[in-house]
């Protein structure tokens, strides 16, 4: 009895400490994951954002159907562009008396609006030099009145994104090196703990390969069932996040969905396998523990 009352505290203790490792490295790998996965769709949500900037082309007063259908196919075949809306001035007129809750057409007897062509390019051709490079190759056409878009705005989203990018960068790296660093100290923690063990082996004969083999097994499974844990968590919240944001589709790319949960799982077993490796190698070269 009073060997099994012995036993049973050590035991509970191992349990605990295995336990303690096991929620270290998921917190520490599903934060690593939302980290990557932020990297590896930064620029669909750049994109997003981007698209929202529209190109409005006013056409003049004079323009005969033939002409708008003549640039709306035009605009229709060119690559950057996402997306095309008409807006005739009637259509406008109804719009904007509705907004300002006044009939403003009959009061000035005319309609000072003009037929409109609203165009969304693609994402990554919103900066300055391919908005213009855009309106340029429309200069041609001579029924177009004006072409206006906000510029403040995309080179505010132009420089914004690139300290976000460069900042997220920066974050992967820390945070890569302090996720190693955790896992690391929690499996030399737990070894630490077992130091006597690993010199009571050695005494009675045991190889190093031996001894190290079930300490390496044991931290190998812990940081699997982690990584396979924390990218399930992750991917469930992202497919909530997918639900509720439905003009942005975080798994258009599989490639990258399985890049993420690749580098995850690797990078979870090799830090375990290095850290346990040159933790139980470190107890096996010394002489005296105390």
């Amino acid at each position: 009895m009073e060997t099994k009352k012995r036993i049973n505290p050590e035991v509970n203790k191992v349990k605990s400490n295995l336990i303690s490792i096991f929620l270290i490295n998921t917190v520490v790998l599903f934060t690593l994951s939302l980290i990557g996965f932020t990297y590896l769709h930064s620029t669909s949500i750049e994109n997003y954002f981007k698209e929202n900037v529209t190109i409005s082309i006013f056409l003049k007063n004079d323009t005969k159907e033939s002409e708008n259908k003549q640039l709306i196919k035009l605009l229709r075949l060119d690559e950057d562009v996402k997306s095309i809306n008409y807006l005739s001035k009637e259509d406008a007129a109804k719009i904007f008396s509705s907004e300002i809750g006044e009939e403003f057409v009959g009061f000035l007897g005319y309609n000072p609006l003009l037929d409109a062509v609203s165009v969304q390019l693609n994402g990554d051709k919103i900066d300055i030099y391919n908005i213009e490079s855009f309106i340029d190759s429309l200069e041609n056409f001579e029924f177009i009145e004006e072409i206006e878009y906000d510029k403040p705005l995309v080179e505010a989203l132009s420089k914004n994104f690139e300290k976000i990018g460069l900042w997220i960068m920066i974050i992967s790296v820390v945070f890569f090196l302090t996720s190693f660093i955790l896992i690391n100290n929690s499996i030399k923690i737990s070894i630490y703990s077992k130091r006597d063990i690993i010199k009571t082996m050695q005494l009675v004969g045991a190889t190093s390969k031996f001894i190290r083999r079930p300490f390496i097994l044991k931290y190998l499974k812990i940081s699997l069932l982690s990584s396979i844990i924390s990218v399930f968590i992750l991917y469930a919240l992202i497919y909530q996040l997918n639900l509720q944001v439905k003009e942005i589709n975080f798994f258009t790319n599989p490639s990258d969905t399985i890049l993420l949960i690749s580098f995850i799982i690797t990078f979870g077993l090799l830090t375990s396998f290095i850290s346990s490796f040159l933790v139980t190698q470190k107890y096996l070269k010394l002489k005296f523990v105390r």
